[in-house]
C-alpha cells in the first residue's frame, strides 16, 4: 500500500481567518496549509501565495 503525502503551501493571510471555532488567525500571518485549503483561501481572496522566488 502506498502512503499519500499531503502537499502543503505557504500562504500569507490577507484577512483574519478562523481555522477552528474560536481560534482566529490574524491577517499577515504566514501559514503552511494543505494544497486544497490554499487554493480555497486564494480563490476567495483571503490569502496570497508566500512561496520564495526561484533561487532564493
Amino acid at each position: 500500500m502506498t502512503e499519500v503525502k499531503t502537499k502543503y503551501l505557504p500562504v500569507r493571510l490577507l484577512y483574519d481567518t478562523w481555522v477552528t471555532e474560536g481560534h482566529r488567525v490574524p491577517a499577515g500571518t504566514l501559514l503552511d496549509v494543505p494544497l486544497d485549503a490554499a487554493k480555497f483561501l486564494i480563490a476567495k481572496g483571503k490569502a496570497e501565495r508566500a512561496d520564495p522566488l526561484p533561487g532564493e
